[in-house]
């Protein structure tokens, strides 16, 4: 049985929503008229630059801006499958809050390799993308939270529980643990030739080209403690996972909201939603299921609670 702490708040809810599927608008292209502003990016982090798309809206009150940073999952860029956070981006916008989603190192627009990734390189990257936000006259620097997506969301846990500028955290179809955890698997299939070449050559069905994981990414993630310093966190939090998820099951997000410090915390699980929430097709691995249904509930709980909660 799973069990589940005292928090404050607490919905875990079974959606069916009919909502009609939707385009994803082109990287850069700002509609006219539109009630956002796309802005590209190199932040500096100190070893490379980081690809960025900084997303402000149109519409002012004279205030500044609060923000959110996305963070994508392994093997994916900076507006993730199914562009779920270009459209999430849009979906802020229109409620008055920025965003900035950026591409870690070897993914999407990032100039090094893959071999630079590793959880303190992603830490880092985060944290400069912070110290530039807060230096903008025209975003709050009280009023930040961060989403991460998968891999992204552990990511995302290890910064808040360190950065006291998090206010809100997102984590969707998270992996949370300490140590191997759900990686387990991809250890025993690559650990012995990372250690012997100094990384490992990983191939991906939706990549055209394999990505090299260092060998620092696989010691960093075996001593990885970021479940138990998840009690650190105690600002608000919203879990979403999906109940068909293979890949990190739905148990992970319950983890999150169970060793979290803070009581004020939420938690979605989607009936039937794969890992990507059933955003791509299954005939075409690269194209958009005809049914977004599920998507859009998350991106509306999504916003919905951001917009509340920053």
């Amino acid at each position: 049985m799973i069990r589940l702490k005292h928090v404050r708040f607490l919905a875990v809810v079974f959606c069916f929503v009919a909502i009609t599927g939707c385009a994803v608008k082109p990287d850069h292209a700002t509609p006219a008229g539109s009630v956002y502003v796309e802005q590209p990016l190199f932040i500096d982090n100190g070893t490379y630059k980081i690809p960025a798309i900084l997303v402000k809206p149109t519409h002012t009150t004279g205030k500044p801006f609060p923000v959110v940073v996305m963070l994508h999952g392994t093997a994916s860029q900076k507006n993730e499958v199914g562009g779920l956070y270009q459209r999430l981006a849009v979906d802020l916008a229109e409620a008055g809050i920025a965003s900035v989603r950026i591409d870690f190192a070897g993914t999407g627009d990032s100039p090094v390799d893959y071999r630079f990734y590793n959880l303190t390189s992603a830490q880092r990257d985060v944290v400069s993308t912070l110290d530039y936000l807060t230096a903008q006259q025209d975003i709050d620097a009280q009023r930040i939270g961060l989403i991460g997506f998968s891999q992204g969301g552990l990511i995302a846990q290890l910064v808040a529980t360190k950065d006291l500028r998090i206010k809100s955290l997102v984590a969707w179809s998270s992996v949370s643990g300490n140590g191997t955890g759900v990686f387990q698997s991809f250890f025993g299939d690559y650990y012995a030739e990372a250690k012997a070449n100094g990384f490992a050559v990983v191939k991906f069905p939706w990549r055209p080209e394999p990505l090299n994981f260092g060998l620092q990414w696989f010691e960093e993630i075996k001593v990885n403690t970021s479940l138990q310093d998840l009690k650190n966190y105690r600002e608000k939090l919203l879990t979403i996972a999906g109940t068909a998820d293979t890949l990190v099951p739905y148990e992970s997000s319950i983890n999150i909201i169970n060793h979290a410090g803070t009581t004020n915390a939420e938690l979605h699980l989607i009936k039937g939603a794969d890992h990507m929430f059933n955003v791509l097709g299954s005939a075409n691995a690269n194209g958009l299921a005809e049914d977004q249904s599920t998507a859009e509930t998350v991106l509306s709980i999504t916003t919905d609670w951001i917009d509340k909660n920053l």
